[in-house]
């Protein structure tokens, strides 16, 4: 007989999709004026890397797509309180 030997794949899509939003953000934040209309794409990135960390794998990504997320939005608005403050 022939054993069948089934094989779960564990993933933290939450961390992933953090990640993924963190790095886009980050990229597009860039580009003066255009980088503040992805303010919700930074507080989603920390909100969703939040959700991940709830994973018991994979946390990495949810660690990086949240310190990405805070570094940009501190980024944003240190960069604005310079220029007008």
């Amino acid at each position: 007989m022939s054993e069948v030997i089934a094989v779960e794949q564990r993933s933290n899509t939450a961390a992933v999709v953090s990640i993924s939003l963190a790095i886009l953000g980050f990229v597009f934040s860039l580009i003066p004026l255009f980088g503040w209309l992805l303010l919700p794409v930074w507080i989603l990135a920390i909100v969703i890397g939040i959700i991940g960390l709830f994973k018991q794998y994979n946390r990495g990504f949810a660690i990086f797509g949240i310190g990405i997320g805070l570094f940009t939005f501190i980024y944003k608005f240190s960069f604005l309180q310079a220029l007008f403050g």
